[in-house]
């Protein structure tokens, strides 16, 4: 009987809400609740298996911490390195600041960091590419040799590879993005270096004259490899996604009944809170033949690859990237937003049919206020999922 009546809801609502409000039940909620948690894990399932993001070391959010300690540096004699919190990616990912290296009266000027604390495996399986921005802001000209060295496992077992071209084309005093292939490629190497063990590096630099040097870097860190999350970490993903789309359920069903309850109040009708909460967790069965159509809708997605500029939110550069995806995924996009649409009518009209007949006189003549007309019962459900709509926004917001 319950089930029967959860898919009435579909087809025959102003008969069955009629019956809900008879004789209220929250089976029938609960069910539409689990079917709701099922078909949105299937959902984020099928989407983020086609998300890929960029992981990196140091890992995630942390991917900027090689800079922000400058007594792990070695620098030239002569050299000052210094905290620079005025200049730097702006980005909390990358860090607060970035690391300054300055030395005066010199043609030349290396920064080392000995020892990350753990092995980079850059061999064929591990980490692609090696990122780092750079800025040079004294001399005005480009370094007339710049080389990048990597450690493995000690100093003097290193890989190396020539910068030269790669920062000749970078602008003077502007931020530049510095990108270089690891694992193959043009790299000499000395001693016995192993792609699976790499440790620290070290960049050298030399200009054409003696002059003031003084540059800044930030974020020194390992890429190339993509995950979905499903991959990184299968168990925390579907704990996360239970728990958010069961309170996600919870909060709709009981703000969107609370703000009915309280406009009919206000409007002067006559209305008991049983029978509106079941009434409307039935209703949200609507919200689960949207998830099945976001689910079939994901089968029109290619693979979406999120570099870790995205995923850092860094400015101009995440935008670009999101274009770009967005543009991969319009057919999706369009589709999603218009069942999310579709299935705000759709409440709003069930809403509609639950305020009429739960505003009715009763048999026995019980209640004293008038039924709300048609045009009333739409103003209270549009009104109360306006207002829903919202406040779930800012929820998720905070």
């Amino acid at each position: 009987m319950i089930i029967t009546d959860t898919v009435e809801v579909l087809y025959a609502p102003h008969k069955v809400f009629k019956k809900i409000i008879q004789n209220p039940k929250y089976l029938g909620a609960v069910i539409v609740l689990l079917l709701f948690v099922l078909a949105q894990t299937a959902f984020y399932y099928s989407y983020y298996s086609k998300s890929y993001s960029e992981q990196t070391f140091p890992f995630g959010n942390q991917f900027g911490t090689l800079t922000q300690n400058a007594t792990s540096w070695n620098t030239s004699s002569g050299a000052i390195i210094s905290y620079n919190y005025g200049d730097l990616i702006n980005n909390t990912f990358y860090g607060n600041s970035s690391l300054q290296f300055a030395i005066s009266n010199s043609s030349e000027i290396f920064m080392e960091l000995g020892d990350f604390q753990n092995s980079v495996n850059c061999d064929p399986t591990g980490f692609k590419n090696m990122s780092m921005r750079i800025k040079i802001v004294e001399p005005q000209i480009a370094p007339e040799k710049a080389t990048l060295s990597l450690y493995s496992l000690s100093a003097s077992d290193y890989f190396q590879y020539d910068l030269t071209k790669d920062l000749s084309n970078s602008v003077v005093s502007v931020w530049n993005n510095l990108t270089v292939p690891v694992g193959s490629g043009n790299w000499l190497s000395n001693g016995n270096p192993n792609w699976q063990n790499i440790t620290g590096l070290r960049l050298d630099l030399a200009f054409s004259t003696n002059s003031s040097i003084s540059l800044r870097i930030q974020g020194v860190f390992f890429r190339g490899i993509y995950e979905t999350p499903i991959v990184v970490d299968s168990t925390g993903f579907f704990i996360t996604i239970l728990q958010s789309v069961s309170i996600q359920f919870l909060f709709e069903w009981i703000i969107l009944a609370a703000l009915l309850y309280i406009m009919i109040k206000v409007l002067k009708g006559t209305v008991t809170w049983k029978p509106l909460f079941a009434a409307v967790g039935f209703a949200l069965i609507t919200t689960v033949i949207q998830t099945l159509i976001a689910i079939a809708a994901t089968t029109t997605l290619p693979s979406l690859y999120y570099p870790i500029e995205f995923l850092a939110n860094v400015p101009v550069e995440a935008q670009l990237i999101n274009n770009a995806v967005s543009a991969t995924a319009a057919t999706f996009s369009l589709i999603f937003g218009a069942a999310q649409i579709a299935t705000y009518l759709w409440i709003v009209a069930l809403g509609a049919i639950i305020t009429h007949n739960i505003t009715a006189p009763t048999a026995e003549g019980l209640s004293a206020a008038p039924q709300f007309g048609w045009g009333k019962s739409f103003l209270v459900s549009g009104g109360s999922l306006f207002l829903t709509i919202i406040i779930l926004s800012f929820l998720i917001g905070i």
